[in-house]
Protein backbone atom coordinates (compact mmCIF):
# COMPACT_ATOMS: atom_id res chain seq x y z
CA UNK A 1 0.00 0.00 0.00
CA UNK A 2 2.91 2.27 1.10
CA UNK A 3 4.17 2.30 -2.19
CA UNK A 4 1.38 2.11 -4.13
CA UNK A 5 0.92 5.55 -2.41
CA UNK A 6 4.29 6.16 -3.04
CA UNK A 7 4.35 5.66 -6.90
CA UNK A 8 1.14 7.75 -7.23
CA UNK A 9 2.66 10.55 -5.56
CA UNK A 10 6.08 10.61 -7.83
CA UNK A 11 3.47 10.55 -10.88
CA UNK A 12 1.63 13.37 -9.75
CA UNK A 13 4.82 15.41 -8.77
CA UNK A 14 6.31 14.46 -12.65
CA UNK A 15 2.94 15.59 -14.24
CA UNK A 16 3.33 18.80 -13.06
CA UNK A 17 3.67 21.31 -16.03
CA UNK A 18 6.83 23.58 -14.40
CA UNK A 19 5.97 27.55 -14.53
CA UNK A 20 7.38 29.54 -17.86
CA UNK A 21 9.57 32.22 -17.00
CA UNK A 22 9.01 35.44 -18.57
CA UNK A 23 11.26 35.95 -21.73
CA UNK A 24 13.11 38.99 -21.64
CA UNK A 25 14.62 38.82 -24.90
CA UNK A 26 11.31 38.21 -26.62
CA UNK A 27 9.51 40.85 -24.88
CA UNK A 28 12.21 43.11 -25.87
CA UNK A 29 11.75 41.41 -29.88
CA UNK A 30 7.55 42.23 -29.77
CA UNK A 31 7.92 45.58 -28.11
CA UNK A 32 10.81 46.98 -30.82
CA UNK A 33 7.71 46.33 -32.81
CA UNK A 34 5.49 48.35 -31.08
CA UNK A 35 8.19 50.94 -30.93
CA UNK A 36 8.67 50.88 -34.57
CA UNK A 37 4.91 51.39 -35.07
CA UNK A 38 3.62 47.86 -35.97
CA UNK A 39 1.40 47.97 -32.49
CA UNK A 40 1.58 44.32 -31.00
CA UNK A 41 1.88 41.85 -33.34
CA UNK A 42 0.21 37.84 -33.56
CA UNK A 43 2.26 35.98 -31.00
CA UNK A 44 3.47 39.16 -28.93
CA UNK A 45 0.35 39.49 -26.89
CA UNK A 46 1.97 37.58 -23.91
CA UNK A 47 5.79 39.10 -24.08
CA UNK A 48 3.68 42.16 -23.96
CA UNK A 49 1.30 40.93 -21.23
CA UNK A 50 4.50 39.91 -19.24
CA UNK A 51 6.15 43.68 -19.66
CA UNK A 52 2.91 45.38 -18.37
CA UNK A 53 2.09 42.81 -15.55
CA UNK A 54 4.87 44.21 -13.69
CA UNK A 55 3.48 47.21 -11.57
CA UNK A 56 4.64 48.93 -8.27
CA UNK A 57 3.23 50.72 -6.03
CA UNK A 58 4.30 53.11 -3.04
CA UNK A 59 1.56 53.57 -0.09
CA UNK A 60 -0.95 51.80 -2.04
CA UNK A 61 -1.09 54.06 -5.08
CA UNK A 62 0.52 53.07 -8.57
CA UNK A 63 4.54 54.35 -8.74
CA UNK A 64 5.12 54.64 -12.13
CA UNK A 65 8.89 55.52 -11.16
CA UNK A 66 9.13 52.25 -9.60
CA UNK A 67 7.16 50.68 -12.30
CA UNK A 68 9.90 52.28 -14.71
CA UNK A 69 12.79 51.15 -12.84
CA UNK A 70 11.20 47.33 -12.67
CA UNK A 71 10.79 47.13 -16.17
CA UNK A 72 13.61 48.87 -17.38
CA UNK A 73 15.71 45.89 -15.40
CA UNK A 74 13.54 43.20 -16.57
CA UNK A 75 14.50 44.28 -19.83
CA UNK A 76 17.94 44.97 -19.28
CA UNK A 77 18.02 40.63 -18.21
CA UNK A 78 18.03 40.02 -22.03
CA UNK A 79 21.80 40.12 -23.19
CA UNK A 80 21.36 41.58 -26.33
CA UNK A 81 18.60 44.27 -26.27
CA UNK A 82 20.92 46.10 -27.96
CA UNK A 83 19.89 49.54 -26.64
CA UNK A 84 16.30 48.70 -27.46
CA UNK A 85 15.97 48.32 -23.70
CA UNK A 86 15.99 52.43 -22.69
CA UNK A 87 13.88 52.60 -26.37
CA UNK A 88 10.89 50.63 -24.91
CA UNK A 89 11.52 51.69 -21.47
CA UNK A 90 10.69 55.64 -21.97
CA UNK A 91 8.01 55.49 -24.20
CA UNK A 92 6.05 52.85 -22.13
CA UNK A 93 7.38 52.21 -18.67
CA UNK A 94 5.46 54.66 -16.84
CA UNK A 95 2.10 53.34 -18.08
CA UNK A 96 -0.10 51.56 -15.98
CA UNK A 97 -1.21 49.54 -18.34
CA UNK A 98 -1.65 49.04 -22.33
CA UNK A 99 -4.87 48.14 -24.07
CA UNK A 100 -4.29 45.67 -26.32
Amino acid sequence: MKRKLALIAVTAILSIQPAHAKDACKTVLCMAGMVQGAGVVSGCSGAVGDYFSIIKFKNGKFSPSRTASARGSFLNSCPSHSGWASTINSQYGRMRSFGF
